[in-house]
């Protein structure tokens, strides 16, 4: 009952927004970045940043044009042997992509195949 009563005074705005510190994700948890800050990303992926948004495009046609070489596999063993050399290291790149060009459906089916064998996998 103390416990209770010392959260209630505490905290009286509950919020389904994860807590940081000194951060606010605005609907975004775990990102660097909020909502608000979209079109100023998108903005620097054409003109201050564009070196690393042209990377980011290559890197996503690649797996695009060959899927099956780069989304994880079903089946535990052979996603646990080749998690950190291959699946790890282009989910951010692909999750990135899809923030910067939303319209890519192609991507973002690809990124969703991605999420959903990735949740398939006892231990991740």
């Amino acid at each position: 009952m103390v416990c209770f009563a010392l959260v209630y005074c505490i905290n009286k705005t509950w919020s389904t927004v994860v807590p940081f510190v000194n951060a606010n994700y605005d609907s975004y948890p775990m990102l660097y970045f909020s909502r608000g800050e979209m079109p100023d990303l998108r903005a620097k992926a054409t003109t201050t940043h564009q070196h690393i948004a042209v990377r980011l495009v290559e890197a996503v046609q690649i797996m695009l044009s060959n899927p099956l070489e780069y989304l994880p596999p079903w089946d535990p063993n052979d996603f646990s042997a080749r998690w950190n050399e291959i699946y790890g290291n282009n989910l951010g790149a692909l999750a990135m992509f899809c923030i910067l060009y939303p319209e890519n459906i192609e991507a973002i089916n690809m990124a969703r195949d991605y999420m959903e064998r990735m949740a398939a996998q006892p231990s991740w």
